[in-house]
């Protein structure tokens, strides 16, 4: 019997692409979701730096620290809010800012308030911890 030359791919064939194709995707998607979720963190990182600047800036003009996000004189990013706390307003104060998106949220502290840490730094939890056996840090 003659074999007949058909166009076309084999099952065979297609299957192999398939199990490539599985094999990239199961390695880029958990590589991409930490990704996102370092660019939120940016963000956060990003906007306590800016608050930390009005927050000196407000204590300027009126010898005390905010402890309202609004009195200050600055723009937050789209799904991040962010709450600040003090013992005393008047030597120091700490905020929390979280993204809608991200669960852990990042930190600083100034004056008195900033107990264990260097006052102004802000601090993120490790993306990548929060994440479990799913991805690997690059």
């Amino acid at each position: 019997m003659r074999l007949v030359n058909r166009p076309g791919f084999t099952f065979i064939e297609l299957l192999t692409v398939m199990i490539v194709i599985g094999a990239l995707a199961t390695i880029g998607v958990p590589r991409i979701r930490n990704m996102k979720e370092r660019a939120y963190q940016a963000t956060l990182r990003s906007d306590l730096g800016a608050m930390r600047t009005a927050q000196e800036v407000y204590y300027a003009e009126h010898q005390q620290y905010a402890m309202e996000v609004s009195a200050l004189d600055f723009q937050l990013s789209s799904h991040v809010s962010v709450i600040i706390e003090s013992s005393d307003p008047l030597r120091g104060w700490k905020a929390a800012a979280r993204h809608m998106w991200l669960s852990t949220p990042c930190t600083t502290a100034a004056g008195d308030d900033a107990v264990g840490t260097e006052s102004g730094a802000i601090i993120c939890s490790n993306v990548s911890a929060t994440l479990g056996a799913a991805t690997s840090a690059p």
